[in-house]
């Protein structure tokens, strides 16, 4: 969360076909995790999830986009990064929520809000993630 910054405002929406290509990849690996999700299988579920937080986000993506907030030459290559880690963690928080809701509470409540979007009073009532299909 703190490659967000005090300042960052999420956008209403994204635009995955402009974004680079790690954060297309961490967009589709994060809509696989959600789709794995629809046979109700416990143990699948868990897993799956665990691996996309785990392996996806925390171990690849989190290391490939370093570079964007450490130079000064990709202004724009910072901003689709930080959009989809906002994405990531707004989405895999809510994700969690069923196996973690105190812990995935406490963390949603620190996200910032997008602009001009009333957001929900707890992770709680907001709408469980589901498949985006998007040609890019």
């Amino acid at each position: 969360m703190s490659k967000l910054g005090d300042e960052y405002t999420p956008p209403a929406t994204i635009e995955p076909q402009k974004m680079p290509f790690s954060c297309q990849w961490i967009l589709s690996v994060l809509n696989k995790a959600i789709s794995s999700l629809d046979a109700y299988e416990f143990s699948d579920a868990s897993g799956a999830v665990y691996a996309w937080w785990q392996s996806q986000l925390c171990d690849i993506f989190i290391e490939v986009i370093k570079p964007y907030f450490f130079g000064d030459n990709d202004k724009s290559g910072k901003g689709y990064a930080q959009d989809t880690l906002w994405v990531c963690l707004d989405t895999g928080l809510r994700l969690l929520h069923p196996f973690m809701p105190f812990v995935t509470e406490e963390l949603w409540q620190r996200l910032p809000s997008p602009k001009n979007h009333t957001r929900e009073e707890s992770i709680m009532i907001c709408e469980y993630p589901s498949v985006v299909e998007v040609m890019f």
